[in-house]
């Protein structure tokens, strides 16, 4: 298990690395495994901002754990740890994660806690979400979607 991983984007804007590391350092206290997480994913404002109106966390838990549980311990002690109010989105099913919100905390987050199982959790979730993908993809369901809505698609 490792407690207190960093992993700032470091590709993107050098300031927001910067930040990265300060609102991390706010949250390195917290003790992510004792409140029931498996892996933490931070993103959205708090990775821009040096006091952030809120933090975002993509949380995974163990299956079957009780996530409103889980997500309104973790909001405590993110809320005392960093100050701000903590927006939580708990997996504790990997084949039903929200697969856009997924995607966004991976492209633009950064890592603040993992462990074995976490890890595990993270990679069925992704190879669920590129099924998902490119099955968008091949079936161009935005684009039928689009044409739907604008009159021009079959029904």
């Amino acid at each position: 298990m490792r407690r207190g991983l960093y992993l700032c984007r470091l590709d993107v804007l050098k300031y927001i690395s910067v930040l990265c590391l300060y609102v991390a350092r706010r949250l390195e206290g917290v003790r992510w495994g004792e409140l029931g997480a498996r892996l933490v994913l931070l993103f959205g404002s708090a990775l821009r901002r040096e006091n952030p109106r809120d933090v975002d966390l993509v949380v995974f838990a163990d299956p079957g754990s009780d996530g409103d549980e889980i997500a309104l311990r973790v909001m405590e002690a993110v809320e005392e740890a960093a100050g701000a109010e903590a927006d939580v989105y708990v997996v504790d099913d990997p084949g039903d994660v929200n697969c856009f919100l997924l995607y966004e905390a991976l492209r633009t987050g950064a890592l603040l806690y993992q462990d074995e199982v976490g890890r595990e959790m993270l990679v069925r979730a992704v190879g669920i979400c590129y099924d998902f993908f490119l099955s968008r993809e091949k079936l161009g369901y935005t684009e039928t979607l689009l044409g739907r809505v604008a009159g021009d698609a079959p029904r």
